[in-house]
């Protein structure tokens, strides 16, 4: 199969792309596909850079961002010669473009097949406000929460003694509309709430102030519709920050989580209300907080989960018996419309 995978891109979650998309083209390589690969924000092949994937997580940097429109360059590409050809493309792309919708919009409208959700699935489950508002709709407990929309890159103090005054600490401040657990903090006092805000504020003008709950953490992947093991992530920080994410050593995981089976049934039955009221496809990953009392919160829900060796939903897949390749040819069998044999 001829297919075209697009990793890097324009979000602050450009160096985790280069990750998954450097495991993704290995995968594609042995299981005997022509790739193409391609940074949308360049518009240009990636097969002529060397080395082919640059990426700053397993460092801790940040890897400078090119300033190109990721619209534009992809627009090109749909023009080029040889894109008539490409029977697949593979989004390894996280956050931005890449994950709201936007490129998503514009493969549909070319025609071409693609791994993971549709347009309309993407823009939703990266609004996190609205995620959680359809999520109540079926009966899945989620955070309380409040949506704050800046007007401009300035924190009104205003906005911060509200919250003070009307949502108990700890909170949890992130980005409405980000992911990988950029600009996300947990704040324990007063005088943190500014500097968080102005944290999140640098990744989104949409400001997400949600109630912390604490528990374990366990997430569940949804593979076209099934659900996988449920994972625990135990962050050595107590926290699944970025850092905790992308740092080897920094977190542990249990793969199947050591909970009872109902407990798991429940997790994944509500994983695939989730999937389903959102309307993704594919891959997809749907984060939860379990409580002593066993009564659980769901957090959010990721259509294009991470493809680095830390990723938890090819971890998920592995507990299920899915190498990493054989999930890779899944998700292209699934796009292009191939039965599983």
């Amino acid at each position: 199969m001829k297919v075209l995978l697009l990793a890097g891109g324009e979000s602050s979650e450009r160096d985790v792309s280069m990750a998954s998309g450097e495991s993704v083209y290995k995968a594609l390589k042995r299981l005997g596909h022509d790739v193409l690969v391609m940074d949308p924000l360049s518009g240009r092949s990636m097969l002529e850079a060397e080395p082919l994937f640059i990426s700053h997580v397993k460092t801790g940097e940040t890897g400078p961002i090119p300033t190109r429109s990721i619209t534009m360059s992809l627009t090109d590409v749909l023009h080029r010669p040889d894109f008539p050809n490409i029977e697949c493309v593979f989004i390894a792309l996280h956050g931005g473009a890449g994950e709201n919708g936007s490129i998503q919009a514009l493969l549909q409208l070319a025609g071409v097949p693609f791994i993971g959700s549709k347009m309309t699935a993407s823009a939703v489950a990266m609004d996190k406000a609205i995620s959680k508002r359809l999520f109540q709709s079926v009966g899945i407990k989620t955070p309380e929460y409040r949506l704050y929309r800046l007007q401009d890159e300035f924190v009104p103090y205003g906005v911060v003694r509200e919250i003070a005054e009307t949502m108990p600490l700890p909170l949890i401040v992130k980005p409405n509309d980000s992911g990988s657990t950029v600009g996300l903090t947990k704040v324990d006092n007063v005088e943190d709430l500014h500097p968080a805000i102005v944290t999140a504020a640098e990744e989104s003008r949409n400001i997400l102030i949600e109630e912390y709950i604490k528990g374990r953490e366990m997430t569940v992947a949804v593979l076209n519709g099934k659900p996988l093991p449920v994972v625990e992530i135990i962050p050595k920080s107590g926290l699944y920050d970025y850092e905790a994410k992308y740092t080897k050593g920094m977190t542990s995981y249990m793969a199947p989580a050591e909970i009872d089976s109902e407990i798991a049934e429940r997790l994944q039955d509500a994983a695939c209300k989730a999937y389903e009221v959102i309307g993704a496809t594919g891959l997809a990953r749907v984060d939860f907080i379990l409580q002593e009392n066993r009564d659980f919160y769901c957090l959010e829900l990721n259509t294009l989960p991470g493809m680095t060796d830390l990723s938890l939903a090819p971890m998920a897949a592995r507990a299920a018996g899915i190498e990493f390749d054989r999930l890779i040819q899944m998700l292209l069998d699934a796009a292009v419309g191939k039965k599983e044999d």
